[in-house]
C-alpha cells in the first residue's frame, strides 16, 4: 500500500508541474531587445585606482543619480564634497571584501542578461508602448535588491550571494529570507520590481482582499513574462510549499473566511498574509508565509480564465478587486 500510494504522489505532481507549465506563450522570436547589464558595481570600484570620476560620472550620468540618493545616501553627484562621501564608502573595509565576494559569485552576468532580454520580448509583445529599460548591476551595502527608476533599473548583487553566504549569517538574516537570496532569483526578483513600480497598487478600497488580489496580479505578470518559470518560482515557494497551498487551499481560503478577514482595512491584519516570514501567523507551521498572495494569484487566474476577452494589459489597468472577485467565481474545492 506504501509503494501505491508512492506512486500516487509521484503522479499528482507531475501533473501538478506539467498543469503549472502548460500555459501557452506567444511566439516572440520575431521581437528583437538589446539589452546588456551594465557592471557598474565593477567600475565603482575601479575608482580608487583610477580616481577618474569626471569620466565615470559621465558613463553613468543616467543611473549615478538613482544609486547616490536612493541606495546608498550620499546625495547630489554634483556636490563639491561627493567624492570624499563617495571614497569613504569606497574604502570602507566590508564594502571592499563584499565587491570581492561579487566579483567572485558574478563574474559575469550572462545567464541574467539572456533571462531578462527573453523576458523584455514577452514585455514588449504585450505592451508594445513600453521601453525596454536600461540595467545596471550595483552594491548597494545589502539595502534594496532591486531599485526601478523610469527606463532605469539597478540590482543589488550583494543580495543574492547564496544562501550560506557568510556576510548573511553575520547580519542575522532570517534563514527563510536566504534561501531566496541566490544568484538564480536575480532575473525574476527585476521582473518582480518592475512590475510592482510600473503597475503601482491604487484600489477602490484598501483591504485585504484587495491586496491579496493585486499582489496576485503581480505574479500573474511575472509568469506571462517569463513562462518557463513554475508557480512556485513566483511565488519564492520551494515545491513543497507550493504543495502545502495546493493541499490546504480550502483552509487557506475558510480561515481568512471565517475570521472574517476578508474585507478588513486594518493594517496588522493585512500584512500577516501578505508580508514575508516563516509561516503565515494563525495557519499551521507548516505553511508558508503570503499564503494571502497565493490565493490572490489563484483568483487572478481563475479570473483569466473565465474573462478570455481580457488581456494582460487589461489586468494590470484593472483596480476593481471586488469585481475581479465576483468574476472569477473563485471556490477552493
Amino acid at each position: 500500500m506504501k509503494y501505491i500510494h508512492r506512486i500516487s504522489t509521484i503522479i499528482i505532481c507531475v501533473i501538478v508541474f506539467f498543469s503549472c507549465n502548460s500555459r501557452k506563450s506567444p511566439d516572440v522570436s520575431h521581437i528583437s531587445v538589446d539589452l546588456s547589464i551594465k557592471r557598474f558595481d565593477k567600475d565603482l570600484f575601479l575608482l580608487k585606482e583610477t580616481q577618474s570620476f569626471s569620466q565615470f560620472k559621465q558613463k553613468y550620468s543616467d543611473f549615478l543619480p538613482l544609486f547616490s540618493y536612493k541606495v546608498v545616501g550620499l546625495g547630489n553627484p554634483d556636490d563639491p564634497n561627493y567624492m570624499e562621501y563617495l571614497n569613504q564608502f569606497l574604502n570602507d573595509s566590508t564594502m571592499n571584501k563584499l565587491a570581492n565576494k561579487v566579483a567572485e559569485v558574478f563574474p559575469n552576468l550572462s545567464d541574467e542578461e539572456e533571462e531578462l532580454k527573453l523576458s523584455f520580448k514577452y514585455l514588449k509583445y504585450y505592451f508594445p508602448e513600453r521601453k525596454v529599460p536600461d540595467v545596471y548591476a550595483q552594491i548597494s551595502g545589502f539595502n534594496q535588491s532591486v531599485v526601478v527608476a523610469q527606463d532605469l533599473i539597478g540590482i543589488s548583487l550583494d543580495k543574492y550571494l547564496g544562501k550560506d553566504c557568510e556576510f548573511y549569517s553575520l547580519l542575522a538574516t532570517p534563514i527563510y529570507a536566504r534561501k531566496n537570496m541566490i544568484p538564480e532569483r536575480v532575473s525574476q526578483d527585476v521582473i518582480l520590481a518592475y512590475g510592482l513600480t510600473e503597475f503601482p497598487f491604487t484600489p477602490k478600497t484598501d483591504d485585504l482582499i484587495s491586496n491579496m488580489i493585486y499582489q496576485g496580479k503581480i505574479r500573474y505578470f511575472l509568469m506571462q513574462l517569463m513562462p518557463k518559470k513554475s508557480e512556485a518560482d513566483a511565488m519564492k515557494y520551494t515545491n513543497e510549499q507550493d504543495e502545502w497551498c495546493r493541499d490546504n487551499e480550502e483552509l487557506i481560503w475558510g480561515y481568512i473566511i471565517e475570521q472574517k478577514h476578508l474585507f478588513s482595512t486594518q493594517y496588522r491584519t493585512i500584512i500577516k498574509y501578505i508580508n514575508d516570514g516563516p509561516f503565515t501567523p494563525g495557519m499551521p507551521q507548516e505553511s508558508p508565509s503570503r499564503t494571502g498572495i497565493w490565493i490572490g494569484l489563484q483568483i487572478v487566474k481563475e479570473f483569466m480564465d473565465k474573462n478570455e476577452k481580457y488581456t494582460l494589459n487589461d489586468l494590470m489597468k484593472e483596480n476593481d478587486y471586488q469585481m475581479i472577485l465576483r468574476s472569477s467565481l473563485y471556490q477552493p474545492e
